[in-house]
């Protein structure tokens, strides 16, 4: 339900017609040579994780006339650093960006396991479950954000089942609110933004067939709580993941004791990042 007086936010940036990724091949949209001396300096190499990257993430932004077509990860990927932070940091930094995170998934992730990306962006954990050989079951509510994870997974041939709905208590319509001119930090709640469909967990596990889950991803800004708590408390205990990678920087917009409830069903913090927790049920 929308509020009312409640004052818009400035616009995102308007995707141009050419990004358009159902008509244009992968390539058509090469990096600049500022953006290739970018890369070559912080893609991957120790200086990708040093604060000195940032201001040549928002040089590398300036350059951009539209998308940025290069690799991560070994995959194919378009690139629209403008107005989405998670494309800027991975154009930029490659491999240095979630680098605890991907690094738990190289870990525990088993070669051809069942990973649940939630919130999956632009694909940077759906991309990197690929080298993993994974079963993928991506969900992305974002219209943009979704189309642009189905190009990336479409260029490199990945079959995964994908979701375009958030995830929550019951299935309905709820509001994207978009912030930081930035589509990657939407969150659900009420303001100007995007209606998007709401679906619960359970629903879309049992379209994609999903018996046994590996590793689940989730980062959805807050909205963790009401897209967990029902999946724990119906799910059988042979659904519940062998291991999280969790959003853990915005807990305090949780409406619930999530944490508590994750230890009910046997989970433990295995590992933590500076926004992320890693729990385990081994």
């Amino acid at each position: 339900m929308m509020l009312q007086n409640v004052a818009k936010p400035p616009p995102l940036v308007v995707p141009i017609k050419e990004q358009n990724v159902n008509e244009q091949p992968f390539g058509t949209y090469p990096p600049t040579r500022i953006q290739q001396w970018i890369r070559k300096v912080f893609f991957g190499t120790p200086f990708g994780y040093m604060s000195l990257r940032r201001p040549f993430i928002e040089r590398f932004k300036r350059d951009c006339k539209g998308p940025v077509d290069s690799y991560l990860f070994g995959f194919k990927v378009r690139f629209y650093p403008k107005d989405n932070q998670t494309d800027a940091k991975s154009a930029v930094c490659g491999t240095c960006y979630n680098a605890k995170e991907w690094r738990w998934v190289a870990k525990y992730l088993p070669v051809g396991g069942v990973f649940v990306d939630i919130g999956a962006n632009m694909g940077f954990f759906s991309l990197f479950s690929a080298t993993r050989k994974a079963r993928l079951v991506a969900i992305e509510p974002q219209p943009a954000l979704f189309k642009r994870l189905s190009a990336n997974l479409a260029f490199n041939n990945i079959e995964a089942y994908l979701v375009e709905a958030a995830v929550g208590e019951k299935e309905e319509n709820g509001t994207l609110v978009q912030t930081n001119l930035d589509y990657g930090s939407g969150r659900m709640g009420q303001g100007e933004g995007e209606t998007v469909s709401i679906r619960p967990l359970l629903d879309i596990l049992a379209d994609a067939g999903v018996k046994h889950i590996d590793m689940l991803k989730i980062d959805i800004e807050g909205y963790e709580d009401r897209a967990l708590l029902p999946f724990l408390d119906k799910a059988h205990e042979s659904l519940l993941p062998g291991y999280i990678i969790m959003e853990y920087s915005e807990r305090d917009c949780w409406h619930s004791d999530l944490m508590g409830r994750l230890k009910q069903a046997g989970y433990s913090k295995k590992a933590r990042s500076r926004g992320n927790i890693l729990l385990s049920r081994k």
